[in-house]
């Protein structure tokens, strides 16, 4: 069964409301199911209604919309359905003009499949996609297998293309979809995470570090402990003040 733990954050000075990005599952929880699908999307702040586009993304990509070459036709669908929810609300004339130009989100996806014997190891596949600047960091005890699509910390500082909820938004999409697969053994990890938390990952990697124990270590804390570890860095200068989205995922053995 995989563990799936999810952690957020907003913006230090913002509400819980305010906060933009998305996850699927949207909580923590134990799957037991032969295919789980897990999504981190990141709303782009300066766009309109970017929360509600992570969140129809992570969503579509939990029904396995992406999955396939069907995938434009469901985001078509989830275009028009972002213009209805967001035409039906009373908006000041400035907001409609930012309206008329969309929200973007990044967004990262894996779906691991069905547990198989690979090399004498019960071992799940996993498929991932990215557009955009989250990242997914794949871990087996103190070794980093996979990292994607970052490779360095100089990824999280350009202006990646984004998922945006107009057709116009969407020129050259398909050509900057990424995708990866890996397989998955029972101890390992799969860390899926926004942009702000991905930089400092590959901070720490740069240095020599395994930024997955620290991360690992502010889970077990109870309570508040990631989000006292996440304000702490802040405070030192090593993390930038956005959004923080975390997906973890261990396969834990029965």
């Amino acid at each position: 069964m995989l563990s799936i733990r999810v952690q957020w954050l907003p913006k230090a000075g913002n509400r819980d409301d305010e906060y933009e990005d998305a996850t699927w599952p949207e909580r923590s929880l134990t799957a037991t199911q032969s295919v789980v699908r897990c999504a981190v999307a990141d709303g782009a702040t300066e766009s309109a209604f970017a929360a509600a586009w992570a969140q129809q993304l992570v969503r579509a990509y939990g029904r396995g919309a992406f999955d396939n070459d069907e995938w434009p036709r469901e985001l078509a669908r989830q275009q028009v359905a972002w213009q209805t929810a967001v035409g039906a609300k009373a908006l000041p004339w400035y907001a409609e003009e930012k309206v008329r130009s969309g929200a973007f989100a990044a967004l990262l996806g894996v779906t691991f499949g069905a547990a198989t014997n690979d090399d004498s190891h019960n071992a799940r596949p996993w498929q991932a996609l990215a557009v955009g600047d989250c990242a997914l960091f794949h871990v087996r005890s103190d070794d980093l297998l996979t990292g994607f699509p970052a490779i360095d910390s100089a990824f999280f500082t350009g202006r990646p293309l984004l998922i945006g909820s107009t057709p116009a938004g969407n020129a050259g999409l398909a050509a900057q979809m990424r995708r990866t697969s890996g397989s998955f053994r029972p101890g390992d990890r799969l860390y899926l995470v926004s942009d702000a938390l991905g930089q400092w990952w590959m901070h720490e990697i740069e240095r020599g570090a395994m930024p997955w124990n620290q991360i690992d270590g502010a889970l077990a804390r109870r309570r508040r402990g990631f989000g006292s570890w996440i304000n702490a860095l802040r405070r030192a200068g090593q993390m930038r003040n956005d959004d923080v989205t975390l997906l973890r995922v261990t396969w834990l053995e029965r």
